[in-house]
């Protein structure tokens, strides 16, 4: 899994080590700094890498098993084998996942990912996938309460 992260806080180099303590097997985090474009970034997906998430991280909490929840959607369990897979999971706090071939096949251009352009870049990848491939994408949205602990402040990126 490849974790483009863009941060908008304090002290990133921290968060960064909270985010490499994560509960998730083994990922790369690409730190993006609001210039590269999806092309420029897609350079950095490892060949083993099946799933890509794109985060706008505001610094606010997460939970240890963030990752997971954020790919879950898109993996297959054993249980539900005869269920289609979405496309994307997109996760309300400024977060959206996808399968590495989903971000080849529709993603990999000059759009700049930065954090005011989040929901755009999720709003394009929808509409690109729709005209690639003559259907609707299947998406699975999930709420900041899902994957971030409960706490007495906001959580996520206010719009």
């Amino acid at each position: 899994m490849t974790l483009f992260w863009v941060y908008d806080g304090e002290d990133a180099k921290t968060r960064l080590s909270s985010i490499y303590s994560l509960d998730y097997p083994e990922f790369d985090v690409v730190t993006a700094d609001g210039t590269q474009t999806l092309l420029e970034l897609g350079t950095h997906i490892p060949d083993d890498s099946e799933i890509c998430v794109f985060w706008a991280d505001d610094g606010k909490p997460v939970g240890p098993n963030f990752l997971r929840e954020m790919v879950h959607p898109l993996t297959l369990d054993d249980d539900d084998a005869s269920s289609a897979l979405p496309d994307m999971h997109l996760w309300s706090g400024n977060a959206l996942a996808m399968t590495c071939g989903t971000f080849y096949d529709v993603g990999n251009d000059d759009f700049v990912f930065k954090m005011s352009s989040f929901m755009k870049m999720a709003l394009r990848f929808l509409d690109a996938s729709y005209n690639l491939r003559g259907r609707k994408a299947q998406v699975t949205f999930s709420s900041m309460e899902r994957l971030a602990p409960m706490c007495a402040e906001p959580v996520g990126l206010p719009s």
